[in-house]
């Protein structure tokens, strides 16, 4: 792998968020760079929401060539961009944007970055039932993918019940042969569970009783850091197959990486930079 030297030419990459310290991508994609000679560094930008405008204009002024977004601005930040590719439009959500000749351009990997993480699982996803904690911007590109994927039914979970009818009506556009219920008033069976909310990042909380937990197949909950969560660690507690984030941030990554430069992203490099921050933790 080539040495880093950072010079005038180096490009800027970087995650904007609140939180966003804690986030492995700037390893992860600061290698990747390396593996293929590339001159360009990653870097965490910690935002305030109301300081998007600006950092935009700050992004410009610096010559950044693109970034990544995370919780809670993968929504907000849509006004303030220039153009959206196809599925971030219909999602109204974006996780990955790129400097081009005609400005700011949005895109979501989120969707495809979770399905492929589900490898690890070897889940067939045809005929199955989901229930989806969570309806913002991650939950949008999961719902969309796992109704993409052939699953039967769609159990959304969230706090707001509008925000929750809302993806039900998303999804259902996109896919009518998937039927769609929220917020169910009892446990209820279900072949696979996905935690898109931040409810374990910082608290430890769990987002489900353990009644419902019991009653699935498998758990993913794609925060990543900690690695093990109180919800995983209750699917593990029950000999639940289960995962966490880090296959998804993986594959997201790979994606905006391609999407950034045009070339093929080192996978096995960018998984290696995620092990080692989990070890470290």
């Amino acid at each position: 792998m080539k040495q880093l030297i950072v010079d005038g030419n180096t490009a800027l990459y970087g995650i904007i968020g609140n939180p966003v310290n804690h986030s492995f991508s700037p390893d992860m994609q600061t290698r990747a760079f390396q593996h293929l000679a590339l001159n360009a560094v990653y870097l965490p930008f910690p935002v305030m929401e109301n300081d998007l405008p600006r950092i935009l204009d700050a992004f410009k002024l610096l010559k950044v060539k693109g970034f990544n977004i995370t919780i809670p601005y993968k929504e907000k930040i849509i006004p303030f961009l220039d153009s959206l590719s196809a599925e971030a439009k219909l999602l109204s959500s974006v996780n990955t944007v790129k400097w081009t000749e005609q400005g700011w351009k949005g895109f979501s990997t989120d969707g495809t970055g979770f399905i492929r993480s589900l490898g690890a699982l070897d889940l067939d996803l045809k005929g199955k039932r989901v229930m989806l904690l969570g309806a913002g911007g991650a939950a949008k590109a999961i719902a969309v993918s796992l109704a993409n994927a052939g699953i039967v039914h769609l159990v959304i979970v969230n706090r707001t019940p509008e925000r929750a009818d809302a993806l039900a009506e998303m999804v259902a556009f996109c896919n009518e042969n998937v039927e769609i219920s929220c917020n169910p008033d009892k446990p209820l069976p279900c072949d696979l569970i996905v935690n898109s909310t931040s409810v374990g990042m910082k608290n430890g909380g769990c987002p489900l009783d353990n009644d419902q937990v019991e009653l699935c197949g498998a758990v993913v909950d794609i925060i990543y850091n900690p690695s093990r969560t109180t919800l995983l660690r209750e699917a593990q507690k029950r000999g639940i197959p289960n995962l966490n984030g880090i296959g998804m941030l993986l594959y997201q990554g790979v994606e905006s990486f391609e999407i950034w430069t045009d070339q093929k992203a080192p996978i096995h490099v960018m998984e290696e930079s995620l092990n080692k921050s989990l070890a470290i933790g």
